[in-house]
């Protein structure tokens, strides 16, 4: 990473959180009880419509907001010409193609040596749960995956938990959050940190394990790395296998339960 300080701090970062949550908590029901209110019939395909529209709109104002603050603090720092997008703002967020090629190589190398561990975490939470007689839970996402029918809100599923939600969470949690955290704690505690939140906002403890692994990983490349090539990649690559194969194997998944888990870690639609 550069040695270079970071120019926002830990305030912004919570900036963005309380927004984030704020238009989880707050924004997203009140918006679906209107919308079922106006709606004469309320079906199963309009609600995944309408959650999905306004999972991607709470994204979108978030990567935004994240770049406003960015290009704000960069420009204050006595950097000149910065806007809100420019390849400076990007840069410092670690959005850069250098070394793209390398990275990619890494972080792809990293995953599949540590993907052993994150399905062994799996089976092993699966394992004690049911032998303390617990029931395994879905993620959110998972469920919805499950059973939805609708071939056109299964493909915008896919678009958001495989390609539009990992770019997010990258930005968020290593790209925005990391930097803040390391410049008090230093690198590896805010590595640490970093997955740590990355498993919490995910809401499910069944798959918290697999999930802090897994932000292990994104974490290390971006520190190790100071791109977000390689955690983006790599986050995209898990997700869209996780569910390829939800999608594939349906009932086999049904069947076992928490093993639609298998691979941990994708996004759920409001997390």
């Amino acid at each position: 990473m550069s040695e270079k300080l970071c120019p926002w701090s830990l305030k912004d970062v919570a900036k963005v959180f309380l927004l984030y949550i704020l238009m989880i908590g707050v924004g997203c029901p009140l918006i679906l009880s209107l919308l079922e209110r106006i709606s004469s019939e309320t079906t199963t395909m309009h609600t995944s419509n309408s959650i999905l529209i306004l999972t991607l709109f709470m994204n979108a104002a978030v990567c935004l907001y994240i770049f406003y603050i960015v290009s704000r603090r960069c420009s204050t720092s006595g950097r000149i010409g910065f806007t809100l997008l420019g390849s400076g703002v990007l840069t410092s967020l670690g959005l850069s193609l250098k070394n793209w090629k390398r990275y990619l190589s890494e972080g792809l190398l990293l995953y599949f040596l540590a993907l052993p561990l994150l399905l062994g975490a799996g089976w092993l939470v699966e394992y004690v749960t049911r032998a303390l007689h617990g029931i395994p839970q879905h993620q959110e996402v998972v469920t919805r995956f499950m059973e939805e029918k609708s071939t056109g809100v299964l493909t915008f599923m896919l678009f958001f938990a495989a390609l539009f939600g990992p770019f997010t969470e990258e930005l968020l949690f290593r790209g925005f959050l990391q930097p803040a955290l390391r410049e008090i704690v230093g690198a590896w505690k805010a590595v640490l940190l970093s997955a740590l939140l990355f498993s919490f906002v995910h809401l499910n403890i069944y798959v918290f394990l697999q999930i802090f692994l897994l932000g292990l990983i994104l974490a290390y490349l971006f520190e190790k790395t100071g791109t977000l090539i390689a955690p983006i990649f790599v986050h995209m690559l898990h997700n869209t296998a996780t569910l390829t194969f939800i999608l594939s194997n349906k009932q086999f998944v049904t069947k076992i339960g928490q093993s639609a888990d298998l691979f941990g870690g994708q996004g759920t639609l409001l997390g």
